[in-house]
């Protein structure tokens, strides 16, 4: 019984709430004044407490005189699933879309020899990239054309600068050559999206690039 107690606690029943509904549960239908003996509640207190259970669907009141009665077991769990239900599925939507509006922005920099297993690592481990590039040198052609099933290369046109931006998923990867040196930047969360919105921007107004 105790256990009972904690549990529909847990569900947020005052403790008048709880002796009034175990007592209709164990003993099944009875007057106010039946309902006051058994179950310890003040004569005056058990109409507005059997209101409350009423209007969560767990008591109902019938005939002349007036009697209460609780749903069956059966019935009394199935409506403490639901609620439980319920409750799982605001929190299971609404703390995936708090995840979703929060993400930290995780940024990561490379020069050197190391950048360029970094841009091969970005691309293996994807299922698809797209680039978008000025231009690109000789290493980063290789890279990208080793896994050429899964990459998409858009040229902005011809120049000497290697610069370009590569989106995989909800990660993006910056490239620049200077001095024959590689840099790479990769970034994730609101960072993507900023630099996703910038790609379409340039897009719209150069109406794309050329696909190689």
């Amino acid at each position: 019984m105790d256990r009972i107690v904690e549990v529909l606690r847990d569900f947020r029943f005052s403790d008048y709430e709880i002796r009034v509904l175990l007592a209709l549960v164990m003993e099944g239908e009875m007057t106010a004044s039946e309902l006051a003996e058994k179950s310890g509640v003040p004569r005056t207190s058990v109409y507005e407490v059997v209101r409350s259970l009423e209007s969560k669907g767990f008591v109902e009141s019938f005939g002349k005189p007036l009697k209460f009665r609780a749903l069956s077991a059966d019935r009394l769990v199935e409506l403490f699933s639901l609620r439980i239900k319920e409750k799982i599925e605001v929190l299971s939507s609404g703390l995936k879309e708090l995840e979703k509006h929060s993400r930290k922005e995780v940024v990561e920099f490379y020069r050197g020899d190391i950048a360029y297993q970094v841009v091969d690592e970005f691309v293996r481990h994807s299922d698809g990239v797209e680039v978008y590039a000025i231009s690109l040198n000789g290493e980063m052609k290789r890279i990208f054309e080793k896994y050429e099933d899964k990459v998409r290369v858009f040229l902005s046109g011809k120049s000497e600068v290697v610069h370009g931006i590569a989106f995989s998923g909800e990660k993006v990867l910056i490239f620049t050559v200077r001095n024959d040196e590689p840099h790479i930047m990769v970034g994730s969360g609101e960072f993507v999206e900023f630099y996703r919105d910038m790609v379409e921007a340039f897009k719209k107004k150069r109406d794309g690039g050329v696909e190689v």
